[in-house]
């Protein structure tokens, strides 16, 4: 990943033990250190239906000040979104008040650009 971005490889689903051992404390230490640009990219098959329940952890965790600093700019995600994901995302990364970006499965180095523009 770039300098000042972080970024995750979802391979399978995204469970509670993932949230908590490793996205949470990662995103805690990027958000002390500075800005907060993250990248999810997502195996193809991954249920993005799942994220919800991230974003909604995400939103609601006291420690990570999501939506209320300026240290957090862009969410990107990568993953095989057919169109009633891609049409119900908007929706979805509105739980997160932060910009949020769906790309597809095969554009992560343009959702690595975005995320750090």
């Amino acid at each position: 990943m770039p300098a000042g971005t972080i970024g995750f490889q979802i391979t399978g689903e995204l469970t509670d033990g993932d949230y908590k051992d490793v996205l949470s404390p990662a995103l805690r230490a990027a958000a002390e250190a500075g800005d907060v640009r993250l990248l999810l990219a997502a195996a193809k098959g991954f249920d993005l239906g799942t994220l919800k329940a991230r974003f909604e952890d995400l939103r609601n965790d006291p420690e990570l000040d999501l939506g209320h600093s300026k240290d957090w700019k862009r969410v990107a995600v990568a993953a095989d979104a057919n169109f009633i994901y891609r049409a119900a995302f908007p929706a979805l990364s509105k739980l997160v008040p932060v910009e949020v970006k769906l790309f597809g499965i095969d554009d992560v180095d343009a959702a690595k650009a975005w995320v750090l523009g």
